[in-house]
């Protein structure tokens, strides 16, 4: 039998991020992962994480000579569904091993007295006679008392998914809810062909992009369903658009969420953070930074709820709602809305929102006249059709209603199901990504 304040499950980038801000704040924490040390997350190893991100979550930066180093680049393109309309975002960019950069969080984690047990399976919750969350029960029978549960396990979500309570969805993220990602890495035929920076097509929710081999790129899509139909969605961008030719190396298989996060991330001595929160950026899938927007406020909360040997109860620890869904919650919401429509279209149609920079813009780029009448003047000129401008103008009505209704998050748990019950009018009214795929 253990006693701590939180247990974490899970040890990735949420889990293991999360412990050690908890531990800053004075708290003792366990992080258990199914996976023995070795095994832990080594399905994908390349990864890319902004330089601004180093310094927006206090780590220091990667550079030559860490063993997660591989290269910088400094911006990142993309392009229209017919390959035109170069955009540029102007990020500085480390390209790493996501397995040594979960090595090196965990090592600045210990060093703050965060305790860490591999090959540990989460079996079911623990309840007090009050029926309050008290801890958790491994596979093994072991027993793990803590005041405070938080769920890192990613898209099994296997904590969240066991509760049974009105404030906490326990919804599956299932085969329509997210992206599979097939990742070719490849060496480039021709020397001339050096990829040395990210070049995007969002059209396919297909890229190209630097590896760890000087020569060599990574050739990646996402797309819901299947990794079947990844393949299927990988074959029409590679025939689509003209990449290096190459010589694949190997594949790599991965999944990330695709829908919206619950309404509550929180209940009577519960947390859900990271993939199992659906936190997930709606242009690319990518969820590390977007997790730890949640994590970083959320800790100065757990440790406040905690404080003097407290319960932390919904009341206490509300705040991380009200935070992460009135900011970037209300954002994403909006734009996973408006992108359902930006994608249900032609490629010609695409290449037109390109051409006159509606949705996709370059960060230098000055864009002038109303989004509206660019649309009406594409119609007119039959440039966009008249089906993608009632799509486009449906996702983005939903879209602002969605972000006006997350700005007005509730303050307290106890106007919670009337919010509730209004947003989820609002997302049967947005559909979802999958809704668009008529080729599976």
């Amino acid at each position: 039998m253990s006693n701590y304040d939180v247990v974490i499950v899970g040890a990735c980038t949420a889990g293991t991020y999360f412990s050690n801000l908890l531990a800053k704040q004075g708290l003792k924490v366990l992080v258990i992962d199914k996976d023995e040390e070795e095994n832990l997350s080594r399905r994908l190893d390349i990864f890319h994480f902004t330089h601004q991100s180093f310094q927006d979550y206090g780590l220091e930066e990667a550079k030559s000579g860490d063993e997660e180093f591989v290269r910088n680049f400094d911006l990142c393109y993309s392009k229209s569904a017919l390959d035109n309309y170069l955009k540029k975002s102007f990020l500085k960019v480390a390209v790493m091993h996501l397995p040594l950069f979960i090595k090196r969080l965990r090592k600045t984690a210990l060093a703050n007295g965060v305790t860490f047990r591999f090959g540990v399976s989460y079996d079911h919750l623990l309840y007090d006679e009050q029926k309050r969350i008290k801890g958790i029960a491994a596979k093994s029978g072991e027993e793990i008392f803590a005041r405070l549960v938080v769920d890192a396990s990613g898209i099994p979500s296997v904590v969240r998914r066991s509760i049974s309570d009105p404030f906490i969805e326990d919804f599956e993220i299932g085969p329509r809810d997210k992206f599979y990602v097939l990742l070719k890495y490849v060496e480039l035929s021709d020397a001339k062909d050096k990829v040395e920076l990210s070049t995007s097509w969002p059209y396919y929710k297909g890229w190209i992009a630097p590896q760890h081999s000087a020569n060599g790129a990574i050739v990646g899509v996402g797309a819901n369903l299947s990794y079947d139909y990844a393949r299927k969605c990988m074959a029409k961008f590679e025939r689509s658009i003209p990449l290096p030719n190459y010589k694949l190396q190997y594949e790599e298989l991965g999944c990330t969420p695709y829908r919206r996060p619950p309404f509550s991330f929180v209940t009577d001595g519960f947390l859900v953070i990271g993939d199992a929160a659906c936190l997930t950026k709606p242009m690319n899938g990518e969820g590390i930074t977007s997790a730890w927007v949640q994590c970083t406020p959320a800790a100065e909360v757990v440790a406040h709820a905690l404080r003097d040997g407290k319960y932390p109860t919904k009341e206490a620890l509300w705040k991380i709602n009200t935070l992460y869904q009135r900011g970037e919650g209300a954002e994403f919401a909006n734009l996973r809305a408006t992108l359902i429509g930006a994608v249900d279209m032609s490629p010609k149609d695409n290449d037109y929102m390109f051409k006159e920079s509606i949705v996709f813009k370059s960060d230098d780029e000055e864009v002038k006249g109303s989004v509206t009448g660019k649309l009406i003047k594409g119609v007119l000129t039959g440039q966009f059709s008249l089906k993608a401008l009632r799509s486009l103008m449906k996702s983005s009505s939903c879209g602002q209603k969605l972000e006006k209704h997350y700005k007005n998050y509730p303050d307290n748990p106890k106007d919670y199901p009337a919010w509730k019950k209004k947003a989820d009018k609002l997302w049967s009214k947005a559909g979802t990504m999958a809704d668009n795929i008529k080729d599976a």
